[in-house]
């Protein structure tokens, strides 16, 4: 049963609109579009695992997504997926790697063979050795009980090819399209309940309540300012900006497409891109609005949160 569904990373969506408003000629959008690539590929890679895990029946586990959570330690920590059930709790890590792969025992990296040589990948194994350690350490802060955590990666590209493998890492190495049956194996291996139904339904609760979305500072990571993004309503069918707002719609000068809230998404941009408050002032600059009140009139039919007054008002966006 999922009680957490997969949605964008923060990161991602701020990479999305960042190869929206920064323009393909600025020296640093190759930069900005090989992390649009990488960030995308992974996404790719944990939306694979979901079909695969429809094949576990909804009354063995509790399924969270994209879980982040801060460890007693004040140290933050995301799984791609994480199972829970009353016995025990599974995070998978999901790699979408293609090539030939090696996983280094000795030097603790995963190794891929390219054109020129090997190229070092890091080594997932050790990271979800890490959350696994996070995790109990979490489960004993919050439930007051040792619960025992598995931890997999899970090669998710089809075109991935292991070399060399250890019967030790294929223990804690899958593919995808095995997922369910070594799911069903540790399953079995652990059949004894560590926690009542109650608890469970407890610690599902505090999941959901303490997970804390990542945040990325775009402008500071790749070192721009406000002035070099983009402004304007893009318009969604021919990418054209800004968009003409005219008798209360968008109007493409280009395309001729036409839209009552394309808005929404260009404030989206800005909150990912900007910063999550705007003034009237500054959304009239960004979406390029002749009037003040006409501002006035968008924001209000957002009914976004807001401080201060007149002149002074700030908006919030979420």
């Amino acid at each position: 049963m999922i009680k957490k569904v997969r949605e964008k990373s923060i990161r991602l969506l701020t990479m999305e609109a960042g190869g929206r408003r920064v323009d393909k000629n600025h020296p640093v959008y190759a930069q900005i579009e090989r992390e649009l690539g990488r960030q995308t590929a992974g996404y790719k890679g944990e939306c694979a695992l979901d079909y695969y895990l429809t094949f576990i029946p909804d009354d063995k586990y509790f399924i969270f997504h994209g879980l982040r959570l801060e460890d007693p330690k004040n140290r933050y920590f995301q799984m791609d997926s994480y199972l829970f059930s009353l016995s025990h709790g599974l995070i998978l890590e999901s790699k979408y790697i293609s090539g030939e792969l090696e996983f280094d025992e000795k030097s603790n990296q995963l190794i891929r063979k390219v054109a020129d040589g090997h190229e070092s990948m890091g080594d997932p194994i050790s990271q979800v050795e890490r959350h696994k350690d996070q995790m109990r350490s979490w489960m004993e802060k919050y439930l007051g009980k040792v619960v025992p955590i598995i931890g997999q990666v899970v090669l998710t590209n089809k075109n991935a090819i292991l070399k060399n493998v250890s019967p030790s890492t294929m223990k804690k190495v899958t593919f995808l399209t095995n997922l369910p049956i070594r799911i069903k194996a540790i399953h079995e291996n652990l059949p004894n309940p560590i926690l009542t139904e109650k608890e469970l339904r407890k610690a599902t609760r505090i999941l959901n309540q303490k997970h804390t979305p990542d945040q990325f500072a775009f402008l500071d990571f790749f070192k721009l300012t406000h002035n070099e993004i983009i402004t304007g309503v893009i318009c969604a069918e021919c990418s054209l900006s800004p968009m003409l707002r005219k008798s209360a719609k968008w109007i493409c000068l280009k395309c001729g497409c036409k839209s009552k809230n394309a808005h929404i998404e260009a404030l989206e941009d800005y909150a990912l891109l900007c910063g999550k408050s705007i003034t009237n002032k500054q959304a009239k600059e960004f979406l390029h609005l002749s009037s003040s009140s006409v501002t006035f009139q968008i924001l209000q039919s957002m009914n976004l949160r807001h401080t201060g007054t007149k002149k002074g008002r700030v908006y919030f966006l979420n």
